[in-house]
């Protein structure tokens, strides 16, 4: 299943460039650099930060990137990560550009917007449509979705209807109704894999803030239902940036 039980440079849709490229994106990574063993399987991966996250939440976004965009499932214990006070030099950052980070963890750990409960009902037409019902400071709030009636847009319809649900949150706290909205989130994509003998959720979501592009990803065990276990994963992918932007 994973890319991992195969050399990079027999398996589709991505090679050990790509894969430091992509933790090269995550928010405070400064270089990233991939050691392969015999057979072109990763050995080590060795990340040089800022001091912006801790070493352990900078692990768990490589682990989740890796995870989210490849299908690539890496042990924890092979990801080394070093920190350095220097930082990015200003003479490398472009004026006007637009950054992509990864998962910003600015939120309190309490206060969590949580899941209550979701439906969904089958329209004419063969359409499908979902409602995701969330929970933040003792209020209500619903996000709705339409997709096609058929396995993979039904899911990507309840992470849909997650995200226009956070929204209403979001939306709910600010301060002038009339300006734009505090968060925008757009869905990147939804997938089920096979890993450590289970199987998990992966959703990928943009979120727009300001001139920049947030990649957030969140991952959930897929257990009674996997609609719902997308609506978790989509959860964890947006509720502590979200509640960055607002609190």
């Amino acid at each position: 299943m994973s890319a991992q039980t195969k050399p990079p440079s027999l398996t589709l849709g991505w090679s050990i460039s790509d894969a430091e490229g992509l933790i090269q994106t995550l928010n405070g990574v400064l270089s990233a650099r991939i050691i392969t063993g015999r057979g072109g399987l990763i050995e080590e991966i060795h990340v040089l930060t800022s001091e912006e996250l801790s070493p352990k939440q900078t692990v768990r976004n490589v682990e989740s990137a890796l995870l989210a965009h490849f299908d690539l499932a890496v042990d924890h214990r092979k990801i080394s990560v070093a920190q350095t006070s220097r930082g990015i030099p200003d003479s490398q950052v472009q004026e006007g550009s637009v950054s992509l980070l990864l998962d910003s963890p600015t939120a309190l750990p309490d206060s969590r917007i949580l899941y209550h409960s979701h439906s969904t009902e089958t329209e004419s037409s063969n359409r499908a449509r979902v409602k995701v019902s969330l929970e933040w400071a003792g209020e209500r709030f619903e996000g709705t979705a339409v997709s096609a009636d058929l396995p993979r847009p039904r899911l990507e319809a309840a992470s849909n209807a997650t995200l226009r649900a956070v929204e209403a949150v979001a939306a709910a706290t600010a301060k002038e109704p009339a300006r734009p909205p505090v968060v925008a989130l757009a869905l990147d994509g939804v997938k089920v894999v096979d890993a450590f003998d289970r199987r998990f959720a992966l959703v990928a979501v943009h979120a727009l803030a300001g001139r920049d592009i947030i990649a957030l990803s969140g991952a959930a065990v897929v257990t009674d239902r996997t609609d719902g276990s997308v609506i978790l994963a989509t959860l964890q992918a947006t509720d502590r940036w979200v509640r960055g932007r607002i609190s």
